[in-house]
């Protein structure tokens, strides 16, 4: 019965049955929904965090609350070769099936656009030339020819829908990695229609260099407003296990809730793998602390191969020496030159490749110019757990100068 019931949720991106210690963001994202189903422009939002901080299920919330009061929302997960087109046709699908009732010309309209999709003009990156589109017409046929770019066509998708009462949410997860052609054209259609009674919504996510890539595009996109997640308080992490059990006639004691503390620290993650994993052992109506304590070292067993594992075994001696460095440091972010200084070097010149090497591993990553931080959280408690076999490859290493 608790297996079939289990309210936890594992698989990363899904959303936990309870987003506890989020309420602010949350509630800035529930007003600039409102602000654009009032027809006033909103600052666009951004949630950063490391991984498994719970950015893209906040997104998946977000996306789905707007929906819920009359939105229509394109969400996507960026990557290098992101064709932004190809999300809208899916979303846009989707919208038509899922979205009731659409108005007969507003349906009929995101269908011209969905059948439009597939021959915009806009360009790709590492391509050249583009390609139009074909077909001319009267009125909305008209714009659909004109609209030669991604940023013509979410601007004439904007116009459709606010025309027929509802509003565009554009959600982009995995920001640091989008193509920029495509994110400079979304920024831009975005920054157009905020001077309207026309806004496009706009939420992301990603790591926390991701206000750096959008500055990269717009630097206006500065004055938007970030969020970054962070590990969850004692408080919000017992809300986080304990209302969702108790919702079904189950309680968790303090000291089971405690050891889930202490053991995810709260990490979103790994509190919901955990908790599931308590849950999968408990029987009758109390999740108690031996069940906790009896799953602990399979779960984190687990965690370690699932999310720490296969980037640092194949860390190089140097490479290992500079993780050791950073370790003794402590978590957050840290110069370079503290870094160096922790290996006994002049210069923080001196880390050379072996610190672009941890960044293609992404062991580590630069939250800012002349900072480094590891990319997962919770990365010093686990080089606590593997501290023996790193310190003696790194013996192996030849020296930095």
């Amino acid at each position: 019965m608790a297996q079939r019931r289990n309210p936890y949720r594992t698989a990363p991106g899904s959303e936990p049955p309870e987003l506890s210690g989020r309420a602010g963001e949350l509630g800035a994202a529930h007003y600039a929904i409102d602000m654009t189903r009032e027809r006033a422009p909103a600052n666009p939002i951004v949630f950063t965090g490391l991984r498994g901080m719970g950015k893209t299920a906040l997104l998946r919330r977000v996306a789905r609350d707007a929906a819920a009061v009359g939105g229509i929302s394109i969400v996507g997960e960026a990557d290098a070769s992101l064709r932004f087109g190809d999300v809208m046709r899916r979303e846009l699908s989707d919208a038509l099936k899922r979205t009731e009732p659409l108005p007969a010309r507003l349906s009929t309209s995101i269908a011209r656009i969905i059948e439009k999709l597939p021959k915009l003009s806009y360009e790709m990156p590492h391509q050249a030339g583009s390609i139009g589109i074909a077909g001319r017409g009267d009125g909305e046929e008209d714009d659909l020819h004109a609209a030669n770019s991604l940023e013509d066509v979410l601007l004439l998708l904007n116009e459709q829908l606010h025309r027929h009462g509802r509003f565009l949410v554009i959600g982009l997860d995995e920001i640091q990695e989008s193509s920029r052609v495509d994110l400079l054209r979304i920024v831009r259609a975005v920054h157009k229609t905020a001077g309207t009674d026309s806004p496009i919504l706009f939420v992301g996510a990603g790591l926390p260099d991701s206000p750096a890539v959008l500055k990269g595009v717009r630097t206006y996109t500065e004055r938007w407003a970030y969020y970054r997640l962070e590990l969850l308080t004692p408080e919000a992490t017992r809300e986080a296990i304990d209302k969702p059990a108790r919702e079904l006639g189950t309680r968790w004691t303090h000291d089971a809730l405690r050891h889930v503390y202490d053991m995810s620290r709260g990490y979103p993650y790994f509190l919901q793998a955990f908790a599931s994993a308590a849950w999968l052992r408990h029987t009758g109506d109390t999740v108690r602390a031996d069940d906790v304590v009896a799953i602990a070292p399979g779960v984190q067993r687990m965690l370690d191969e699932s999310v720490y594992d296969r980037q640092f075994v194949a860390v190089s001696p140097r490479e290992a020496a500079v993780v050791l460095a950073l370790h003794t440091l402590g978590p957050g972010a840290h110069r370079l030159e503290e870094i160096a200084g922790a290996l006994n070097l002049e210069s923080s010149a001196d880390l050379g490749s072996v610190r672009s090497q941890l960044l293609k591993k992404d062991i580590i990553y630069a939250p800012a110019r002349g900072l480094a931080e590891f990319r997962l959280p919770l990365t010093v408690e686990y080089i606590d757990r593997q501290i023996d076999a790193l310190r003696k490859r790194a013996r192996l290493a030849q020296s930095f100068q």
